[in-house]
């Protein structure tokens, strides 16, 4: 954390003046931040940056879910989505809340980190192996994908029945959709419920 700390981005940011105290004081200004977030709303008046932005980090994560999760049918609201992450990025530039450099190195983290835990996630050869090794590298994609027998198709659904936007003919295109019988054969995946 102390090596990625920068000074403020800009001069419309305010900054609490350096205070030194007792230790008391200094942890309950460390509390104080902690417990608000450091968010400004509540008054939280931190000074620095740190090289990431959270902002590109939200809108990042928000683009690959849209468009890894749904369906290459929706393909406009993947360019709206790929652009909202562009001018999103442009529009934190342009407010001077981060550096450039913090709003690229979010983007290719983020981008990379999803796009290397999906590649995990859709290698077979991860999931037929009761190796060790994977679990000591990546324990988080280890304790999200231990109960996974195949590769879980990625496609949205509505998790609940609608009657008025579920329909039998959607049933249908379901079973025709040859990327989910390939990939989810095993009782065990998720299946739509037959009627």
């Amino acid at each position: 954390m102390l090596v990625t700390s920068l000074s403020v981005p800009g001069p419309h940011l305010e900054c609490t003046p350096l205070q030194y105290g007792t230790t008391r004081e200094i942890f309950t200004r460390w509390l104080q931040i902690f417990l608000f977030q450091g968010l400004s709303i509540h008054g939280i008046r931190s000074c620095g940056d740190y090289m990431f932005s959270g902002h590109t980090v939200m809108l990042t994560l928000l683009n690959h879910c849209i468009t890894e999760y749904t369906t290459s049918d929706f393909y406009v609201i993947h360019l709206l989505s790929w652009l909202c992450n562009i001018l999103g990025m442009i529009l934190i530039l342009a407010a001077h809340e981060h550096y450039t450099i913090d709003v690229l190195i979010a983007f290719f983290l983020t981008s990379r980190l999803f796009l290397y835990y999906h590649s995990l996630a859709n290698n077979a050869v991860l999931h037929s192996i009761s190796d060790n090794r994977l679990s000591i590298w990546f324990p988080m994609f280890s304790y999200f994908e231990r109960n996974i027998q195949c590769m879980v198709p990625n496609v949205l659904r509505v998790p609940w029945p609608l009657t008025l936007i579920y329909s039998p003919e959607d049933d249908e295109e379901n079973k025709k959709d040859k990327t989910s019988l390939i990939n989810c054969d095993n009782e065990k995946c998720m299946h739509r419920k037959k009627q």
